[in-house]
Formats: structure tokens, C-alpha cells, sequence
């Protein structure tokens, strides 16, 4: 069984796989090592690969390395089952990497634009051919709204809502509307870019933040939640398979 961890800058989430089949996924770290323990009890070994662009405690690292029969860290990682062309590689976050190489798996030999709309929104471009060509980095909704409220001396924070459009009654529309259609129209734009540059492609649309996209989009694309875990294990398995 093969357990991938990403620790996130908001929330540490996990998944299990049966080789390459998606078995489970839990978005909070408190029922970890019970997860853990329920499948060594059913005589499963445990493949680990912990990675991610948070923070994870000392002790719970190695309290999951004594839970585990076999750990693997980003730090070692060999390769990547995706050619990277960036020029500082060494700044590439995993979880941009662990996106592109969940899409190429579920869309091999197509040019891809993979976007994931968590605390940032990054804009991932892949080439047909398996290589990470690089992509951009903006703020998410969440970032966006705070910033509003901590750097002005009289607009309120505004939690990010799915009903949003139109032109504001209130300030709090105003905001809603504003921060929401700008993410909306910033999507939109980067997908219609690529579609007139790119011939047999695909867009695929993951993060925790997607569902505000899913029913105001026009553009189509292909959501799925567990892309990056898709990816965390395809890394797990080229190095298990080789062991």
C-alpha cells in the first residue's frame, strides 16, 4: 500500500493507493497513524512519500518513519517522472511537479495546461512530450481577500462565496464580486492564451479553491481532486519499482 503526505501551507492532507488505484484521501492529519495502523492490521505494507511545500514537526516525521515499512522525502528523489525545463529547478515547488505529473498520467502525449487554485493559483504548462516548460505564479482567493482588509483602513474581510457576480449593492458585494470575478476573468483569459497557442491539448483544473471556477467557467476543462496525489505516487512508484 502506498501512502503519499502533502503538507501544505494550510493543511496537511494524504492519500492511500493500491499501486496505482486511488483507494482513499483525508484532508486532515488527525486520523494519520489510525489510518496507518488499520492497514498494516490488515497485513498491508506501507509505502511512504512525504512531501510538500509546508512544514511538517520533527517528531511526527519520525514517528512516521517508525510506522512505515519504506520512507521516501523530496530530497530523495533522483528524478522526476517528467523532463523539468525551468531554469532554477532547485526553486520548482513539488507540488507543481506532483500536478503536471498526475495530468501527464491521466492525459499521456497531450500539451497541458494544469492550474491549481489553492492559497496561490499557479499556471503549469506541459509539453506533449513530458516536459514542465514552467508557468506562473499568482495570489488565490483567499490571499487576495485578506490583503484587501490588512492593507486598507476601512474595507472588511470577505469570505470567498460560490454566488458571486454582477455589480455590488454593498461593499461586501463589492468585494465578493471584485475578488472573484478577477480570479474568474484571470482563469479564463490564461486559457484562452493557450488554447490559441497549443494544438491537441488539455486543461485540467484541481485545488481546494476550484469549485468556484467549476459553474462560472466557460472554458472546458477537466477538474479532478486528487491530481496532485495521482502524481506523489507516480514519484513513489518509479522508485519503489526500481527497488
Amino acid at each position: 500500500m502506498n501512502l503519499v503526505i502533502d503538507v501544505g501551507n494550510t493543511r496537511t492532507k494524504y492519500a492511500f493507493f493500491d499501486e496505482e488505484r486511488f483507494v482513499e484521501a483525508k484532508y486532515q492529519i488527525v486520523d494519520l497513524f489510525a489510518d496507518i495502523e488499520k492497514w498494516k492490521e490488515a497485513g498491508e505494507e506501507i509505502h511512504l512519500f512525504l512531501a510538500g511545500s509546508g512544514t511538517m514537526d520533527q517528531a511526527t516525521q519520525v514517528r512516521l518513519k517508525e510506522s512505515v515499512d519504506s520512507f521516501l522525502g523530496v530530497s530523495q528523489l533522483k528524478e522526476y517522472p517528467i523532463k523539468i525545463g525551468y531554469t532554477n529547478p532547485e526553486q520548482l515547488g513539488i507540488d507543481r511537479i506532483a500536478n503536471c505529473v498526475g495530468a501527464m498520467s491521466l492525459f499521456p502525449g497531450r500539451n497541458l495546461l494544469v492550474i491549481d487554485s489553492g492559497t496561490c493559483i499557479t499556471y503549469n504548462y506541459v509539453s506533449s512530450d513530458g516536459v514542465f516548460l514552467g508557468g506562473n505564479i499568482a495570489p488565490g482567493v483567499e490571499l487576495r481577500f485578506r490583503s484587501l482588509n490588512q492593507h486598507t483602513e476601512k474595507l472588511p474581510y470577505v469570505a470567498p462565496s460560490e454566488n458571486y457576480g454582477g455589480i455590488g449593492k454593498t461593499t461586501e458585494e463589492a468585494i465578493r464580486n471584485g475578488v472573484m470575478n478577477g480570479v474568474l476573468f484571470e482563469v479564463e483569459q490564461t486559457i484562452q492564451c493557450f488554447i490559441v497557442e497549443w494544438s491537441d491539448y488539455q486543461i485540467v483544473i484541481t485545488g481546494g479553491n476550484s469549485c468556484y471556477l467549476k459553474e462560472k467557467l466557460k472554458s472546458k476543462a477537466q477538474y479532478c481532486d486528487t491530481l496532485g496525489f495521482i502524481g506523489l505516487n507516480r514519484m513513489l512508484l518509479s522508485v519503489v519499482k526500481k527497488e
